[in-house]
């Protein structure tokens, strides 16, 4: 697997590339992960696909030195000079997301759906509206609240154990919450990377009418046990579009990446 640096503005942007075939995709990982989580595929998909994943802002290696804001179009712009030095420019290409970066290449499909020949969504974000995320960074009062507490998060905390014990929420979503919220690292990392990917709010009306105009396959991969992003977003989404759209649920939760489930990824490339 190689490993390449592209300059936009002031960022130096990660990214590493694996495979030789000529499919191209890029592809886009989860919160707290980076390019290297989609290594595991290329035995699966080096020799019909190449792969093109990408570090976002506050994850792997990539550097960003801008404001707490990563329009949409940036990421367009990354795409555009990586496919100009592949000489790829002509060739449509594939989308693929895991959780948080699904909502990525949902995004990044409404803009660019005449380019996309493929769109592989692996439990991902973006296909319901999370209150507590919209909340924090599509308002200007949670904004400010979720700023405060990253300073200060017992009431955070408090209201967690509370709502726990009264079954209002499981204990793996409180767990999940803990661990991102106990250590004051983990929640400056989580309010910068809440806020520099705000602008990724796809608008799935839309989409879903350039995915039948542009006949896109969309191909979606989900944990039936996932208590993170659930399966039912992506019934929801599939229902109009069927003819290009599916789903596959599998016995698992939200970690769908590693070599396990490998086959059953590759199998959402491979379809006609």
């Amino acid at each position: 697997m190689d490993s390449f640096y592209i300059q936009h503005t002031h960022t130096n942007f990660h990214y590493r590339k694996f495979g030789s075939g000529k499919k191209l995709v890029f592809a886009f990982h989860g919160y707290g992960r980076d390019s290297n989580t989609f290594y595991f595929l290329e035995r699966y998909l080096g020799n019909n696909h190449t792969v093109i994943a990408i570090d976002l802002p506050f994850h792997g290696l990539t550097e960003w030195n801008k404001e707490l804001t990563f329009h949409p179009e940036y990421m367009v712009q990354v795409i555009q000079e990586i496919r100009k030095q592949l000489n790829a420019l002509n060739e449509h290409f594939i989308l693929l997301g895991f959780s948080m970066g699904g909502r990525i290449a949902l995004h990044l499909a409404e803009i660019m759906h005449k380019h996309i020949e493929r769109l592989v969504l692996i439990a991902p974000d973006g296909l319901k509206i999370n209150f507590w995320h919209a909340l924090a960074t599509q308002t200007w009062g949670g904004h400010k609240l979720l700023q405060r507490t990253v300073y200060h998060p017992q009431w955070l905390l408090k209201t967690l154990d509370i709502a726990e014990r009264a079954g209002i929420i499981t204990r793996s979503i409180a767990s999940f919450v803990h661990y991102y919220m106990d250590d004051k690292e983990q929640r400056i990392m989580l309010f910068r990377r809440w806020t520099t990917m705000r602008k990724f709010v796809p608008k799935l009306g839309r989409l879903r009418k350039y995915i039948t105009r542009n006949k896109i396959k969309v191909r979606m991969l989900f944990g039936r046990y996932d208590k993170v992003i659930l399966y039912s977003g992506g019934e929801h989404f599939v229902k109009g579009i069927e003819q290009y759209a599916s789903l596959k649920v599998i016995d698992t939760g939200h970690n769908l990446l590693d070599d396990h489930n490998a086959k059953y990824i590759a199998g959402l490339f491979n379809d006609q």
